[in-house]
């Protein structure tokens, strides 16, 4: 376990003392600043807590003199996408600098999300986790002591109660490069809309995005790519503001709303729409006020938009901001998925194609939260001698009746949600414990084969995480072996390379997986800091019957054994596929011809029990 600040008990102590006499959100605050500064001097610290309409803003910065960087990080943070990661996990590593690291810690209790605090110290490493995560805890807890000051309670729209509720004194916030409103400001302007709406009127949002963006500030650099937003924005500002605009929808200047809503992406609020049927003449207009191109360096730059629609008419009790966005998001989507530069109206037919995702969304994390996934192990064997190698972890859920849910249907939902970050490190900790319980029992020591998915290597701190974790449970990192596919390191290759190289280097083993049906096999295992690779199941499962098969895997065992890296085979499923594996001189295999996945239990008592 990471060693504490020889302070941080006696602070910890204070902070929870002083908490009961605290009869407000500045007291309380300003509480928890007093005990951070105790044990880290210089630290900087940034509370965002959850408004009505859902979004986060800054309620308190500490220093003052402090806000202005503290809110240019926390934009930044918000671009890069580490704030939904720390909604999802509880806590977020970032870099902040080139000598400064932050940490977004989870406000909650039990019965709510309150929101985040971003802790920023030169001095900041992984081991103040533990004690920054508990001053955010307290933070929590004297959230649900305060009541009326809690503003942070996350509520479905703003009470509507005789009883108002205190509100915080924050700025409207507005997006610095632009000088558009905010998305906070927006989400409220949209709620707002729909709460005020009359049952013969339409709310309506439309989300647009610019193609390929990325592209401009890789190629061109992050300032053209800022001249052009100011510029696009301006275009599109005018063209909203314009008269035609207006009768064409029957709106006043006031129902409109213009923000930028992410890096690349901007959205228009609508309320008190009369001819919602004109909505997509309107996005036709945009495409247009764009198609001229933008002046840069002497040539033309033409870039395109896609545009996703969505209307909310003779509003139900229920609706929220939130859905109506939702559904702008979704029609965002498919206009991506059609070609992109055009627009796409939400149908509200789409909803049952979306029922499944988001019921496997939230049974994830329900089985998060109630901790019922379950870890079942596959054996690999050394084909030569037939002792055991190790063995693969395999996550398994199982619905409330005992229905199994396939992987196949729960990874993708994962992935896209970005719960991936979260299951991934359960993942690992549960097979950390349970290397640890083996090993208490005297069992043969094996290492673990995890597989690491594309979302997880895009993050950053990938490493400074698994490290983290491997530390706090005692488990030496050659244990675990990381497994990699080619098209996982495709999704975000600069990033993934160097997180590979830094995982190398922490004493990770680094295995290459599904080798050969990847995007450039040869490239890969000469580039990429490997270990080892995995020889598909695609060409193992035809080596009986197909010469070409074997062929082929005898090209790249041969390919390996020159570059001094085993092999494990997988998918082997008879005595004929082993022997010919063996014969090529095949490190290592797996398949059901070897052994099923099974739990830990009957792992241990099938294959561990022996090999002691």
């Amino acid at each position: 376990m990471p060693r504490l600040h020889p302070l941080t008990l006696n602070v910890l102590r204070e902070v929870i003392a002083r908490l009961h006499s605290c009869r407000s959100l500045s007291e309380l605050l300003a509480g928890i600043e007093r005990g951070a500064r105790l044990l880290l001097p210089t630290t900087q610290m940034a509370v965002l807590l959850r408004q009505p309409d859902a979004c986060l803003e800054i309620v308190h910065c500490a220093p003052h003199t402090a806000t202005d960087s503290l809110g240019a990080l926390v934009d930044d943070l918000i671009d890069r996408g580490h704030f939904g990661q720390a909604l999802k996990q509880g806590f977020v590593w970032a870099s902040a600098g080139p000598d400064r690291t932050c940490l977004l810690s989870r406000i909650s209790t039990a019965s709510r999300i309150h929101g985040l605090v971003l802790w920023v110290d030169p001095a900041l490493s992984p081991p103040w986790h533990q004690t920054l995560g508990a001053l955010t805890d307290l933070i929590g807890l004297g959230l649900e002591r305060l009541n009326d000051d809690a503003e942070a309670v996350l509520l479905p729209r703003p009470a509507t109660s005789a009883r108002s509720r205190p509100a915080l004194d924050i700025a409207i916030p507005v997006d610095r490069l632009t000088g558009l409103a905010h998305r906070t400001h927006f989400m409220r302007f949209l709620q707002r809309a729909i709460l005020d709406s009359a049952p013969q009127l339409s709310v309506a949002t439309l989300l647009l995005d610019v193609d390929g963006f990325h592209r401009v500030n890789r190629e061109l650099s992050y300032e053209t790519g800022d001249q052009i937003l100011c510029e696009l924005a301006a275009r599109l500002n005018g063209a909203l503001q314009s008269q035609s605009a207006c009768d064409s929808l029957g709106v006043a200047e006031r129902d409109i709303c213009f923000a930028r809503t992410g890096a690349d992406e901007f959205g228009i609020a609508l309320a008190r729409v009369h001819h919602p049927q004109r909505l997509v003449e309107l996005a036709a207009q945009l495409h247009s006020h764009i198609a001229a191109g933008f002046q840069q360096q002497g040539s033309r730059l033409h870039l395109s938009v896609s545009i996703g629609i969505a209307v909310a008419s003779g509003l139900a009790e229920s609706t929220s901001a939130q859905d109506l966005m939702r559904n702008a998001d979704a029609a965002l989507k498919r206009a991506k998925q059609a070609g992109r530069n055009r627009h796409v109206l939400y149908e509200p037919s789409w909803e049952s194609s979306g029922t499944h995702h988001l019921r496997t969304e939230s049974l994830l994390q329900e089985a998060l939260r109630q901790d019922t996934f379950n870890l079942h192990f596959q054996p690999q064997f050394e084909l030569a001698t037939g002792r055991l190698a190790g063995a693969e972890v395999l996550l398994r859920l199982t619905l409330g009746d005992g229905t199994p849910l396939s992987p196949a249907s729960f990874i993708p939902v994962a992935e896209s949600t970005g719960q991936i970050i979260e299951i991934g490190e359960w993942v690992l900790r549960r097979a950390c414990r349970q290397l640890r319980a083996w090993d208490a029992l005297g069992l043969a020591r094996i290492p673990l084969a995890i597989n690491v998915s594309a979302i997880e290597l895009s993050q950053p701190d990938l490493s400074i995480r698994l490290q983290s974790i491997l530390e706090q449970e005692g488990i030496g990192m050659e244990r675990l072996h990381l497994e990699i596919t080619e098209t996982a390191i495709a999704h975000n290759e600069g990033q993934t390379i160097a997180n590979l190289k830094t995982l190398r280097a922490a004493g990770f083993e680094i295995w290459i997986d599904d080798f050969g049906t990847g995007y450039s096999s040869l490239k890969s295992i000469k580039n990429y800091p490997a270990s080892g690779i995995k020889l598909d199941r695609e060409f193992v499962k035809d080596l009986s019957e197909d010469h070409g098969a074997r062929v082929v895997a005898a090209a790249i065992l041969d390919l390996a054994w020159n570059l001094g890296y085993p092999v494990v085979a997988e998918g082997i499923e008879d005595a004929a596929q082993c022997a010919l594996l063996r014969g090529q001189g095949c490190d290592i295999g797996q398949g059901f011809h070897l052994g099923h996945p099974v739990d830990a239990l009957e792992f241990q008592r099938l294959y561990l029990s022996e090999a002691t």
